[in-house]
């Protein structure tokens, strides 16, 4: 990797951290003072009295069951393990969203590298290639054979044309002379064909 890449991650990280605690330092998720939750079934009034931590809040807290505000054992732990829930799922769902977005960086990081390996790979093909072309007269006069030995059966050599045109004109000088023939031929048949009449 390039240090550049290096270099842009961390600012971005850093980055998204001063920005996530600015928000937390904003909206004070943490400011919060601790309530003891009492369970009416084993804890009985006696024994909140001798507690000097919940004496304070025993008035507050009777109150707050007096109304009805006041929550249960089981619906605090039921609030509890649906913030959890939800804080999990959330969490999840930022995996999957980073894992998604890294795969498909990393698809299109590979797809660029392996089109830049290609031409380049192109490029000192052609250069080396080129140069062995300038420097070596064999590997120059090796390939020219081969092409001309490839070749070599299917062009016609100046011989050849010349047999090839003699062949024709002996082959349109019998032509003639079979026409001929055939008129000669033709004139025998329609002089005998008037004899007759």
């Amino acid at each position: 990797m390039k240090v550049i890449h290096i270099l842009s991650g961390f600012i971005g990280a850093t980055i998204l951290i001063l920005v996530l605690f600015a928000i937390m330092v904003w909206l004070k998720p943490f400011n919060y003072q601790a309530v003891y939750v009492v369970n009416p079934e084993i804890v009985t009034a006696d024994s909140l009295k001798d507690d000097s931590l919940t004496c304070s809040h025993i008035a507050v807290l009777q109150d707050l069951e007096n109304k009805g505000v006041l929550l249960t054992p089981q619906e605090y732990t039921s609030h509890i393990s649906s913030y959890y829930s939800t804080l999990v799922a959330f969490l999840i769902g930022l995996f999957v969203l980073f894992t998604v977005g890294s795969i498909y960086g990393i698809r299109v990081t590979s797809r660029r590298e392996i089109e830049e390996t290609k031409d380049r790979m192109k490029e000192e093909l052609k250069s080396s290639l080129a140069e062995e072309l300038k420097d070596s007269k064999s590997f120059y006069e090796n390939i020219i054979g081969d092409i001309l030995g490839r070749l070599e059966d299917d062009l016609i050599t100046k011989a050849d044309k010349e047999l090839i045109d003699k062949n024709i004109d002996d082959i349109t000088h019998k032509q003639i002379d079979i026409e001929e023939n055939i008129n000669l031929l033709f004139d025998a048949v329609d002089s005998k064909s008037e004899i007759k009449e």
